[in-house]
């Protein structure tokens, strides 16, 4: 043969942190609000990440720019020893006019409106919203970016369960119809390893402060 079978690549790392827990989450609430704050048990599940992504050590330490999520990336940095470093293009899935409401709510007070968009969760987008597929092309395109500006690097991005999902439905090439099926609970960690030809998903886990 005159090449490797596999041939060494760079590998950069990803490891994806969901904020902490917030009282929206609790209750079941569709949100991209940027001011909502994590709880006390919020605050417990980020010093719990911190502490287990030291041993990681990552090379940089990024987050997106909403408040529940810079909160969670801050009181990691005081673990990990990086200062978080804001990253727009990152924030959630835009809800739009649904900003605040539950699907149970939607469903008995606008059961025209749930129906025509449960009929595709995937192409149809809230009112005023985004659809997943454009939550999903927004977030593959920024990964790109952030993968090339630090390629061969370890980096932690804390951030939001549907840009986690985008993300490892990338990862994994999977049709985007999968993208409701990955549960991602707040201050979750999933670590994937990329490079020009291939992704790993090493795994995808509870906050240490959960097990």
């Amino acid at each position: 043969m005159s090449e490797p079978l596999h041939p060494l690549e760079t590998v950069t790392t990803v490891y994806l942190v969901r904020h902490g827990h917030t009282e929206e989450t609790e209750k079941g609430r569709l949100y991209n609000d940027p001011a909502v704050e994590i709880t006390d048990r919020g605050r417990e599940q980020a010093r719990a990440v911190g502490i287990w992504l030291k041993k990681q050590a990552p090379d940089i330490l990024t987050c997106s720019t909403a408040q529940r999520v810079r909160s969670t990336a801050e009181i990691i940095e005081t673990e990990i020893g990086l200062k978080a470093l804001p990253l727009e293009g990152f924030n959630e899935w835009s809800v739009g006019d649904w900003e605040g409401r539950t699907y149970i709510d939607l469903k008995e007070n606008e059961p025209d409106a749930y129906k025509h968009w449960s009929s595709n969760p995937i192409e149809h987008a809230p009112p005023g919203g985004e659809s997943i597929t454009d939550l999903y092309n927004r977030i593959a395109g920024r990964l790109k970016d952030v993968i090339r500006d630090h390629e061969g690097k370890k980096i932690a991005l804390v951030t939001h369960a549907g840009v986690i999902r985008s993300i490892l439905v990338e990862a994994l090439g999977m049709p985007l119809i999968n993208f409701w099926r990955l549960s991602i609970p707040t201050g979750c960690v999933s670590k994937i390893d990329f490079s020009e030809n291939f992704a790993t998903v090493h795994f995808t886990a509870l906050s240490p402060e959960q097990k």
